[in-house]
């Protein structure tokens, strides 16, 4: 019976009358069961109407709190401020180290000595070629002609501790043999063969010479240079190792 009698009961609507039937209510005014139903109806309607506009109002606050925390947190990742949480390699990174200085390939040309000879039939060859090599910053010990002639563009002998320096004379030369021969010292012999034609530009030279990148690891930093206008420190002053 209850289904009944709500199918049959009027909503309330804004333009409908105030109960009573002609839209104002007085003393005699006699308050029916559709009315109150009227009435009812109504004060649900606007009491869902303030809940979600309430519930639209708190959705609205939290979106724009997210969205400012987003911009806050980017602003700070992007200027070095903030560490991104997620990073797995700065989670895991421990203290910072100097990075490692690269690997050098080679003796630096001022200081290495070097013998020209000629291994050809073609005269004033070593003294040629030496002036040239003194002229890069060679020191020349001395020149003179070799034991026999070779065919190949040039020769370069070293012993053990003459390695650096014999690749030093090797990159100014293109493509010669450099033969560790077991020679004390670290002198270098350069003899020239039939092949040899000239040195390779000083460009070049240098390109070969430069030295190789060493692997640094994440996070290392670079040592800073020191400050000639410190001074030196004090020998006394530093402890026996």
């Amino acid at each position: 019976m209850a289904e009944d009698r709500d199918r049959d009961v009027p909503r309330w609507d804004d333009t409908d009358p105030e109960p009573g039937g002609d839209g104002i209510i007085d003393d005699d005014s006699e308050w029916t069961y559709e009315d109150e139903a009227r009435y009812q109806s109504r004060r649900h309607e606007e009491i869902l109407r303030t809940r979600r506009r309430r519930r639209q109002a708190a959705s609205f606050g939290v979106v724009v709190l997210v969205v400012l925390g987003i911009g806050v947190g980017a602003a700070g990742i992007y200027q070095g401020s903030w560490q991104w949480p997620f990073d797995d390699d700065a989670a895991t990174a421990g203290p910072a180290v100097d990075c490692p200085a690269p690997g050098v390939t080679a003796a630096p040309v001022e200081g290495v000595t070097v013998t020209v000879l000629n291994g050809t039939d073609r005269d004033g060859l070593a003294g040629g070629v030496a002036g040239q090599l003194e002229a890069r910053g060679f020191t020349v010990t001395a020149t003179g002609n070799a034991a026999a002639e070779i065919a190949e563009v040039a020769q370069v002998r070293h012993g053990p501790e003459a390695v650096l320096q014999a690749r030093t004379v090797g990159a100014h030369l293109p493509g010669p043999s450099i033969i560790d021969d077991a020679r004390a010292g670290t002198d270098v012999e350069l003899t020239l063969g039939a092949a040899f034609v000239d040195l390779n530009p000083p460009d070049v030279a240098a390109s070969a010479l430069a030295p190789v990148p060493a692997e640094s690891p994440s996070g290392c930093v670079t040592p800073a240079p020191p400050d000639p206008t410190d001074p030196p420190a004090d020998p006394a002053a530093t402890p026996a190792g």
